[in-house]
């Protein structure tokens, strides 16, 4: 069973292409404790962006590094990061919201970076569930 984690911090979310050149879906980035955490949201009515973001990462780094969850989790970091630095054009920022994270990976990194010792990655879903429906404008 995946492990689950929850919280109210602000969540920055916005379009992200996972799969070049259409397979989009929505980031999502919000901090949990000394963690980060980086996630897809499923939007209803939207197809789902093939693979994981950890797939993504993947195709995106080194082949063969020495450490994969070092180097997969500090580019996952950096993707989500750079949206509360420069806040994407038509993102949703949203602060209180309950959360759930399905933790699919977590990445400890050797040294913290962005200020977090390390990132959740996985799927996020709202308590709320209008909350998703009005995301659906992100991927149109």
């Amino acid at each position: 069973m995946p492990k689950r984690i929850t919280g109210t911090d602000r969540v920055i979310m916005a379009r992200f292409t996972a799969r070049w050149p259409d397979g989009r879906c929505v980031l999502a980035y919000a901090r949990h404790g000394s963690m980060a955490v980086v996630a897809s949201v499923a939007v209803p009515g939207a197809p789902a962006a093939d693979g994981s973001l950890w797939e993504t990462a993947a195709r995106h780094c080194p082949a063969n590094p020495a450490n994969e969850a070092d180097a997969y989790g500090r580019w996952l970091l950096c993707a989500g990061w750079s949206m509360s630095v420069m806040p994407p054009a038509g993102g949703v920022t949203l602060s209180g919201e309950r959360w759930s994270l399905e933790v699919l990976k977590t990445a400890v990194l050797k040294e913290p970076v962005y200020g977090s010792d390390g990132v959740h990655v996985g799927r996020l879903e709202f308590e709320d569930a209008a909350v998703p429906a009005r995301l659906g404008e992100l991927l149109g």
